[in-house]
């Protein structure tokens, strides 16, 4: 086993440490928002912005992306690659991703308070989808 680790922990057990914060990092962070979303939902006609970006959430989610980062570069490191070259992989994977996630946030949130919350109802549009290939297959019998 590669014992080499940025920690003097084994390396599974830094995975499972880091695994677990951000995990429960992560769902603060939904919980947050949610929080918003409600408040924002009650005073809509008030309010023309949903004011997510505050320092709880941004702690929260950076928070989250530091966790997720230390557990992917140290499961990186379980392959027995060289320490550093799995952080900067690690960094590669992760740090990008949340700062698309954190833009499209925006963009959600956005387009919910111009058009409402019905534009970001993903199942509507697969669940009308889903009846007009039932209706077509149940015409053409």
């Amino acid at each position: 086993m590669y014992t080499n680790t940025f920690f003097n922990f084994p390396v599974y057990t830094v995975i499972e440490l880091t695994l677990l914060f951000a995990i429960l990092l992560g769902v603060i962070f939904k919980d947050m928002l949610e929080y918003k979303l409600t408040i924002w939902s009650r005073s809509k006609n008030s309010q023309t912005k949903i004011d997510y970006q505050t320092p709880n959430i941004i702690t929260a989610y950076l928070g989250t992306t530091l966790f997720v980062f230390l557990c992917v570069a140290a499961s990186l490191s379980v392959f027995n690659i060289v320490e550093w070259l799995s952080i900067v992989m690690g960094a590669i994977v992760v740090f990008p991703t949340a700062l698309l996630i954190w833009v499209q946030l925006d963009s959600m949130f956005k387009l919910m308070v111009e058009e409402g919350i019905e534009a970001i109802n993903i199942e509507k549009e697969y669940m009308s989808g889903e009846k007009k290939v039932k209706a077509r297959e149940t015409t053409n019998q």
